[in-house]
């Protein structure tokens, strides 16, 4: 059953109209800290959906081919830089952005597609723990007191994030044996191999990522990037102009359970059980995380749990739940649905029940093993 194109966005207003009714300061606060993440989204699938346009990411992956013949190594050193992306750029960045070159990675490689595909979603919500920057969760724990300084999170982060990484590393290894049948495929042509140099593009590309390493906002350099992309790609890559290239109903869904959640933690119920997590171990808490990502999206569980985490130490378990936990459910992290949009733009198709059967794999022992991590380190 199809949705109407307008339900989604009819939604997130509804719910944020519920939520200002019910406490116009909730809504004020979400409003101002949902914002900012949404309209990094927005932007990154502008400047990536235009580059797609110009074939940036076929000729990548053409360059990758002349650089090594070996099946290894190309896969290999793609996951490496779906880990330092999501570390360094985000996991919003990775799916955007990685996956339309996963697509062509696995083509010109004779890789699984369906492998190489479902590592960009792990690598994005596994590996998004080491920095700040990673995860938009992670900035609103440390601006929320938790912890002292970035250094203070990147030192308790350090030992969690590399055991969920080690997960997802495994994970991939494993569905590329798994799927070693389902080779990507391309078309022979002569031409394909020769895509001529999308300079401009490519310029705007490295220098976005250079500058989301710098002081300036995110979503201020995403918004930059996307203008200065759509002047790059020419005419012939404007074409439909600038609205069907944002996932507008991934963005209305994050808003509108969002907007859900806040609303139903101020229940004095909800709020009562909320508070009885406080003090827990961080087991429960990191199982608590998880468990609600997977059911309202993670950024909205970070929201309704963060009252519970008010150490350091339960702050990060809350972290390993809401980060290494939404791989079961599509909409348990707004990285997935970007990276579902980015599939159905590019023409493939990953039933969601296969996504849901591994991740109620992998969640379980990536959560655990960041969880235990963490304790050891403690």
């Amino acid at each position: 059953m199809h949705r109407h194109p307008l339900f989604l966005p009819a939604a997130a207003l509804l719910a944020f109209a519920s939520l200002a009714a019910a406490d116009t300061d909730a809504a004020a606060a979400l409003a101002l800290r949902l914002l900012p993440v949404l309209a990094f989204a927005a932007g990154m699938s502008v400047v990536v959906n235009l580059a797609a346009r110009v074939h940036l990411f076929e000729w990548l992956v053409a360059q990758l081919e002349r650089a090594t013949s070996s099946r290894e190594a190309a896969f290999a050193g793609f996951l490496t830089l779906a880990a330092a992306c999501t570390a360094f750029f985000s996991l919003d960045t990775t799916a955007i952005m990685l996956t339309p070159l996963a697509i062509q990675l696995a083509a010109r490689f004779h890789l699984p597609q369906p492998a190489v595909v479902l590592a960009v979603v792990w690598i994005a919500n596994l590996a998004s723990m080491p920095l700040p920057v990673s995860n938009l969760t992670n900035l609103l724990a440390l601006g929320g007191g938790a912890f002292d300084s970035q250094q203070h999170f990147r030192h308790a982060a350090l030992q969690p994030a590399s055991a969920a990484f080690a997960v997802a590393a495994a994970a991939c290894y494993l569905a590329r044996f798994a799927y070693r049948g389902a080779a990507g495929h391309v078309e022979h042509d002569s031409q394909q191999h020769h895509y001529p140099r999308p300079g401009a593009a490519l310029l705007v590309l490295c220098a976005t990522m250079l500058a989301l390493l710098g002081p300036v906002p995110y979503w201020v350099t995403s918004t930059v990037a996307a203008a200065a992309m759509w002047i790059a790609v020419g005419t012939d890559g404007r074409r439909g102009g600038i609205a069907p290239l944002i996932p507008w109903p991934a963005l209305a869904l994050a808003a509108a359970l969002s907007a859900t959640a806040t609303l139903c933690t101020t229940a004095g119920n909800v709020a009562g059980a909320v508070q009885h997590l406080q003090g827990a171990h961080p087991w429960f808490i990191a199982a608590a995380g998880a468990a609600a990502a997977n059911a309202i999206n993670n950024i909205p569980a970070y929201f309704a749990l963060e009252p519970a985490a008010d150490d350091p130490l339960s702050a990060m378990a809350l972290l390993i739940g809401v980060n290494a936990g939404p791989v079961v459910t599509p909409w348990a992290s707004l990285a997935t649905l970007l990276w579902a949009d980015q599939l159905k733009r590019s023409g493939v198709k990953v039933p969601w029940k296969h996504f849901t059967l591994w991740g109620l794999a992998v969640a379980p022992v990536a959560v655990g093993a960041a969880t235990a991590a963490l304790l050891v380190a403690a």
